[in-house]
This record gives C-alpha cells, structure tokens and sequence, in this order.
C-alpha cells in the first residue's frame, strides 16, 4: 500500500543531502571512503555511503570501539596515521584504517545523531591535506538539513499515524492488517533516511483451533480478546501492536538496541502468560542497507515458528 504524501518529505531530503554530500568530499578529498552514519543504542551503523570498498552501507561497530567515538570526546579531528596516533592505535580498526576525518552531525534536539566522517587504507600527507573547514561545513549543513527533515516529517508523520492507528481490529482493539502496512511503509523510510532503530515481533497463539473445535468459536474469540489485551496492557509509547490476522499478532519496536531486544519482548510474553494465554514468539531487528522491514518480519516468523516447534517436541 502506497502512503498518502505532502509536499515535503523531510527523510527524502535529507537522503539526497546525504548523498550529495559524500559524492561531494569524494570528489574532493584525498580519502575516498565517506559516509553519514547513526549513532544509537550502542552502535554505530554506516547509513549513506558513497562506495563500498573499505566498509558498506548497513556495516555495524560498537560505537565504544569506534574512531568516531574518540573524535567527538576530543582526539584529532584528521588522523594522518592511526597506528601512530595513541588515541586511535588501540582500537580494532586501526589495521584497516590508516586515515580518517570525522564531524558530528548533531539531531534536532542537540543531541549526537552520527557523524560524517571518511576512512582510507593510507596515510595522509599531513594534516592539512584535508579541508577541514570544508569538512565542518558540510557536516553543519547535515545537521541543519536533519533539524528541517524532522521538522517537516513531525507533522507529516503524525497524521499518517493517526491513519494508521485508526485501522483498528473490531475483536481486539489492536491494529489491523491494513493498519500495521502503513505502520510498516513509514518505519521503512525512516530507517532508510536516518538509520532508526526498528524491531519487529511476531507471535502465535499456541491451540486456538483445538479451543474453538472444542469449545466453539466465542471461546476462541474470548482468548483472542484476552490476547489484545494482554499487549495493549505492556505496550510502549515506542511500540506498535497489531492483529496480523487469525490467530498471529505482530509488534513493531522503535528506539530498542538490539542488546535489549530480548528483555524487551519478553514483557509481552509474560503479560500473554499472565492472562492465561499460551503463545509462540520469534523477533528480528531491522538494518539499514542490510535487512528491511519485510525480511525482518519473515526472519522474525520463521524463528517464531521454529520456538513453536521446539516446545511441541518437547
């Protein structure tokens, strides 16, 4: 299903600034490896990318290992040579990378949200072989483009949320098929444009035929309702619940690191239990460049049924 658009779309925007940008320094700059990347929980992700050929787009680090990370609390700002630098010859990446140039884009609330930044397998001449003037420019105009993408996205966004949330499931109050399409569409360009962190569940409820073939169909229903209940009842502001239909519900999770992905969805499962229903769940995390809504959702099915499996054989 296609979304309803305005005029502005900020995430669009702010992807062709990205873009522009990298195949900018490119052009430009002795190092040839540039990208915008995100930071966030815990992780540094590489999101807009001009080539492939040292990293990629969608390449993961613990953002705690990170040249980036020394950069913003204070190292050099244009490493000439890593292995030579005591304030990057530590970390693991020192082998690969040789050089490096880093600026912070900043999100629209002040806070860190990546950087832009470029890598090389070679030493530097020196450091003034890169224009770092130039560099700051072009990560300030990142940051002043992410501040009007959000912006312009806030208003767009709430209103294709309402749309969505209005598509609601008439037995469990939960969204509907329709509903969690659109819910899908928007955090896929949101993880796109800005690398957001996104997960996505997915969970069946173990015996619901043998309730309604032994007890009928309103008992059935009545677990289904207990059900929707029992998600609304642990659910996030970051959350999105949604009857995906029969008898399989599914969650879509924003802001999580992937490290507390379990503990996370393990809220959900407690609360079925506490409610008296017995279920089957399987979760993935969504990565940018690597692995989109759509195969987090398969990735996310298939373990759920494998889990399912499992405790039948067991």
């Amino acid at each position: 299903m296609v979304m309803k658009r305005t005029e502005v779309d900020g995430a669009e925007h702010f992807t062709a600034s990205a873009r522009k940008v990298v195949d900018y320094l490119n052009a430009h700059m002795p190092i040839l490896d540039w990208s915008v990347s995100r930071v966030a929980g815990g992780e540094q992700v590489r999101v807009h990318l001009h080539r492939a050929e040292i990293t990629d787009i969608g390449n993961r680090r613990p953002w705690h290992d990170t040249f980036c990370r020394r950069m913003v609390n204070g190292a050099a700002r244009v490493l000439v040579d890593s292995q030579a630098d005591p304030d990057y010859a530590d970390l693991p990446d020192a082998q690969a990378f040789r050089s490096y140039v880093g600026s912070p884009i900043t999100d629209d609330d002040g806070s860190v949200f990546g950087v832009l930044c470029g890598v090389g397998r070679d030493v530097l001449a020196g450091p003034d072989a890169v224009d770092l003037d130039l560099v700051d420019l072009m990560g300030g105009l990142l940051s002043s483009q992410l501040a009007m993408a959000r912006g312009a996205d806030r208003e767009r966004r709430n209103a294709q949320m309402a749309e969505a949330l209005a598509q609601t499931d008439s037995l469990t109050g939960l969204t509907n098929r329709r509903g969690w399409d659109l819910l899908v569409a928007d955090a896929q360009e949101r993880v796109d444009a800005y690398g957001d962190l996104v997960a996505v569940a997915v969970i069946d409820l173990d015996g619901l035929k043998a309730v309604n073939d032994a007890e009928g169909h309103g008992a059935g229903d009545d677990v289904l309702r207990r059900a929707g209940s029992a998600l609304r009842s642990v659910e996030q502001p970051s959350d999105r619940t949604a009857r995906y239909g029969g008898d399989e519900f599914a969650i879509l999770s924003n802001n999580v690191a992937k490290a507390d992905l379990d503990a996370h969805f393990a809220v959900f499962m407690q609360a079925l239990a506490d409610h008296g229903v017995s279920a089957s769940i399987g979760y993935a995390s969504v990565g940018s460049g690597v692995i989109d809504l759509t195969d987090a959702f398969a990735k996310a099915d298939a373990v759920m049924y494998e889990a399912k499996h499992e405790r039948k054989a067991s």
